[in-house]
């Protein structure tokens, strides 16, 4: 018994030491399936898109984000670190982006990583950004929490690869606006392209994760240990 009691110690401990993977919804991109023969569609399950903006009209604006399946191998677009079958695009026209609001809120003595695979397509030039960012909502505000711009190079729209790109949050503190608010995620074209043409981002593999700050670590390793040790303690005193 107490061998037992030692090993769930150890493995409480541990477990709560490591970075924690955060559900996202559709993180891949995989829904809804593309239908065969279709190039591509603009419904994301799971994801949000950015309200049309005043004189935009609202048909074409939807149609600047979806889903398209990724390209067999062989094919020169074919994608080769892509998770799945699908990717998603977002055009680089600024102010189109892709958000989801997450079901974990900002913890205090917790950091976050939001980490997405991206690169270029079509006539992506060098120059033209996108953000990777996390944000709280504020009414009806999304307030950013941490970002990352990203700035094309000629790489972005010729690689057969996805580029990982994070943003990253440090340790929430008590006194933080977004500490106890839904932790919320966001993907936007911060410019548009710098020459004519159709050019836009794709992106794939969405993840979040959550990483205790050592102090953290330390509390929470404590008080799970001094649990399992009263409850093991407890139930041998019953034997005796």
């Amino acid at each position: 018994m107490t061998k037992l009691v030692a090993a769930a110690l150890v493995s409480a401990a541990t477990t709560l030491l490591q970075a924690q993977s955060l559900s996202v919804g559709n993180s891949s991109f995989e829904s809804p399936a593309v239908p065969p023969g279709f190039p591509a569609i603009t419904t994301i399950s799971s994801w949000q898109k950015a309200p049309v903006p005043a004189g935009f009209p609202a048909d074409q604006w939807d149609n600047l984000a979806g889903i398209f399946p990724n390209a067999p191998i062989g094919d020169a677009r074919h994608i080769t670190n892509a998770d799945g079958n699908q990717v998603a695009f977002l055009f680089a026209v600024q102010g189109a982006s892709i958000s989801q609001q997450l079901t974990s809120d900002f913890a205090v003595g917790i950091g976050y990583n939001l980490t997405v695979g991206l690169r270029g397509g079509g006539a992506l030039t060098p120059g033209t950004t996108f953000q990777v960012g996390l944000y709280y909502m504020d009414g009806t505000a999304h307030v950013p929490v941490a970002a990352h711009i990203v700035s094309a190079t000629a790489d972005y729209a010729t690689t057969t690869q996805l580029f990982s790109i994070s943003a990253n949050v440090p340790a929430v503190k008590a006194g933080d606006a977004w500490a106890g608010k839904a932790i919320g995620i966001e993907f936007a074209a911060t410019s548009n392209n710098g020459a004519p043409g159709i050019a836009y981002w794709e992106l794939d593999k969405v993840s979040v994760t959550a990483v205790p700050e050592p102090g953290t670590n330390t509390l929470l390793a404590c008080g799970s240990l001094g649990m399992f040790a009263l409850a093991a303690w407890r139930r041998l005193q019953g034997k005796r």
